[in-house]
């Protein structure tokens, strides 16, 4: 990958069983393993909105909902529902 966002070593009971580049998608957090000279369309992809690589299961979803924005949206519930008494 030409812009990993991390490095991985997988280990098994006899060694190094695996290294891989990673990336963190930007809708779910979940670290995603890229495969040296794999397929782009099996990582996932881009999300043209946020212009960020996303899992394949974020990317079938086809809606943008970046992590941040989720957190915010949670905590700005969290907060209402404090003031509300609850």
């Amino acid at each position: 990958m030409r812009n990993a966002g991390g490095y991985a070593v997988l280990y098994n009971e006899n060694g190094v069983h695996k290294e891989a580049d990673t990336f963190t998608c930007h809708h779910c957090c979940t670290v995603q393993h890229v495969a040296p000279k794999c397929d782009p369309a099996d990582l996932g992809g881009l999300c043209k909105s946020c212009m960020k690589l996303i899992c394949p299961r974020c990317a079938n979803k086809g809606t943008c909902e970046p992590w941040e924005e989720q957190m915010r949206r949670a905590e700005a519930s969290y907060h209402a529902r404090r003031s509300y008494g609850f």
